[in-house]
């Protein structure tokens, strides 16, 4: 998909030049990877995934179709605690293909 995707309301459609910050404190939308990349911190990974779809989808967490229906929370948190820099876990949300990795990044492609 080249572009921004529907959800993707900033910069005014084809005049993206270079990555954006979809919220102030939500992932970065890379308009050449049409990526949504993202960091966290304190906050468990399954919270950092639903937040950062929440932000790019532009609706609040309790909106989005459950966690619990792509990948067990509980074992994605223990996952990235285990503190394996090497971890790559890649699921499907909502058409979305999301990707948690053990640096504590989230990386969302949106669906084509």
């Amino acid at each position: 998909m080249s572009g921004p995707d529907p959800w993707h309301a900033l910069g005014g459609g084809d005049g993206l030049q270079d990555a954006e910050r979809v919220a102030d404190d939500g992932p970065t939308y890379d308009p050449y990877t049409d990526t949504y990349v993202g960091t966290f911190d304190a906050e468990s990974a399954s919270i950092a995934v639903m937040e950062a779809l929440a932000t790019i989808r532009h609706c609040e967490p309790t909106e989005l179709e459950p966690l619990y229906r792509s990948v067990d929370p509980d074992a994605l948190d223990r996952l990235v605690a285990s503190g394996s820099d090497r971890l790559r876990v890649t699921m499907r949300i909502d058409d979305f293909e999301v990707v948690v990795t053990g640096d504590r990044r989230v990386e969302i492609t949106p669906p084509e």
